[in-house]
């Protein structure tokens, strides 16, 4: 174009510039494609002119520099305009925050300019950088220009602010997806904006099932009332806390949760745009307190029985006596033999009853927590006399397996504890099969310093998919009421307590075994 007057270039440049960014500037661009898309019409526009674009940030002053040619050593620091003290411009104070002063006449940034003109960057309300254009003869960049170079300063300014609002919008909704509790935000009809991936991992359902209906619809149908009040509280600006819902999962256990609202002002910061749900999980809260209550009263009612095995042991101890007195009186006085049979069932039964409330009070209250010597035998048959009611109601057959082995070291009733939690829970899991249901016990030197003690069912079995989970706190595959899922839990720790070992094998169908080896005296 070197046959073109340098004027009309110019002067008819500021013209195409207006249409081509107008044609160009997507508002789906990113920042840096809109600053592309801007320097490429700028050169198509003025092609002998040179361009310098600075974008700049109240913290670095200087965040980015694009230029056509070579600036001198200063350009890309210094900051004094024009037009900085023109019609239209930032207040200076607001200037000043960036470093950027008035100047009186304009001094080039390029080596090899003659004059230029420039603009301040903004939308009206923000600042993002300066613009400056320059000519390399003097005459090229008339009042034209000069007036038309702030209009296209501003045309970039407002799209920098839109693409700079979609990608803060953008980084909240990452943030908001991306983070470890239930978020979810409504519209002021309740309806559902945001659903992140906590919740919809939580709820079992897809967010585009979800997006677009009524949040109540998610809860309960009783507690739809207090959503309502919640999200009308938050559309009146008054936030509410702690508000405890209940959603269904599509497993069809229920999700406990609670939610804080809170209202999410729009452009102006007048009206309520959105209301934002930030929840957090109750459901193993709620649990552990039942948990916790149901062994408070454990605790009570072990409390109790003390008592009432003591009040127990009084009289029985003297009924024990004087039926052993009458049978041995009726021995010598040659009484009838059924005589001395009935009497002598009376004095094995309080026998029998005084052996299970002594070994019932060694259990609650062992004495003392020093280890002893032990016969994992004689421990094992102890513990299934504890489990006699449990085994009988399952229809259990008892064998026992007792090879010739050594003791062990042990807190007896620690280890009373860990056969009866393996009885009860063997016991249980083949109440409902149908074939033989055969519980065997066995003791038996295991060859390498350790004695071997088994708990073997002929029950259901335990799946591979949650084998590894059986000894977890709370795990439980039982009904709600029928067990706490800390059974096995108690077995690992005291296992681990004895520096013991405890192992599984299993088949599905067929039955479990629970070996356990202990370091042998």
């Amino acid at each position: 174009m070197s046959d073109v007057h340098p004027h009309s270039t110019a002067d008819g440049g500021i013209l195409a510039a207006h249409r081509h960014l107008a044609e160009r500037l997507d508002l789906g661009l990113r920042e840096d494609e809109l600053l592309q898309r801007f320097a490429d019409v700028l050169r198509e526009s003025f092609p002998r002119c040179l361009v310098c674009l600075r974008l700049l940030d109240p913290q670095s002053k200087l965040s980015f520099v694009y230029a056509t040619g070579h600036l001198r050593p200063d350009g890309r620091e210094r900051f004094r305009l024009v037009s900085a003290g023109g019609p239209g411009a930032p207040p200076a104070e607001q200037l000043a925050r960036f470093g950027i002063e008035t100047a009186a006449t304009y001094e080039p940034l390029f080596g090899e300019a003659q004059e230029g003109v420039d603009a301040v960057v903004h939308d009206g309300h923000e600042i993002f950088g300066t613009l400056n254009l320059e000519a390399p003869e003097r005459g090229c960049l008339d009042a034209g220009v000069r007036e038309g170079l702030p209009a296209l300063a501003r045309q970039l300014a407002v799209a920098l602010g839109g693409a700079r609002m979609r990608a803060e919008l953008d980084r909240v909704d990452k943030l908001l997806d991306h983070a470890d509790t239930p978020i979810v935000v409504l519209d002021p009809e309740r309806r559902i904006r945001v659903f992140n991936r906590c919740l919809e991992r939580l709820t079992g359902k897809p967010r585009q099932d979800v997006l677009g209906q009524d949040f109540g619809t998610l809860v309960a149908p009783e507690e739809q009332t207090r959503v309502n009040s919640a999200v009308a509280a938050a559309v009146r600006r008054r936030p509410s806390s702690n508000c405890e819902l209940r959603l269904p999962r599509t497993s069809g256990q229920t999700l406990q949760l609670s939610f804080n609202f809170a209202p999410v002002l729009g452009p102006g910061g007048e009206a309520v745009d959105e209301v934002i749900a930030i929840g957090q999980d109750l459901t193993e809260v709620r649990r552990l307190q039942r948990q916790m209550l149901h062994t408070e009263k454990l605790a009570t009612i072990g409390q109790l029985a003390a008592g009432v095995v003591h009040e127990i042991n009084n009289p029985l101890t003297s009924v024990s006596i004087h039926a052993d007195y009458l049978a041995k009186l009726m021995e010598r006085e040659n009484r009838g033999q059924q005589e001395i049979t009935f009497i002598n069932r009376i004095r094995d039964a309080a026998a029998r009853i005084l052996r299970f409330t002594q070994d019932l009070m060694s259990f609650a209250r062992p004495a003392g927590e020093e280890p002893e010597q032990l016969d994992l035998a004689a421990v094992m048959d102890q513990s299934a006399a504890f489990c006699e009611h449990v085994i009988a109601r399952s229809g259990v057959t008892l064998e026992r397996s007792y090879a010739e082995a050594p003791k062990v070291y042990g807190v007896r009733g620690q280890m009373q504890q860990i056969f009866i939690n393996l009885i009860t829970n063997a016991s249980h899991a083949m109440a409902g099969v149908e074939r033989e249901r055969v519980l065997t016990l066995a003791v038996a030197d295991n060859g390498d310093g350790r004695v071997r003690a088994e708990v073997r069912d002929t029950g259901t079995g335990i799946p591979d998919e949650i084998r590894d989970e059986i000894f977890e706190p709370f795990f439980t595959t039982k009904r709600e009421g029928e067990g706490t899922g800390l059974g096995l839990s108690i077995v690992r720790n005291i296992v681990d307590n004895h520096q013991a070992e405890i192992r599984v094998t299993t088949e599905v169908g067929k039955g479990s075994a629970f070996i356990l080896l202990f370091y042998a005296v």
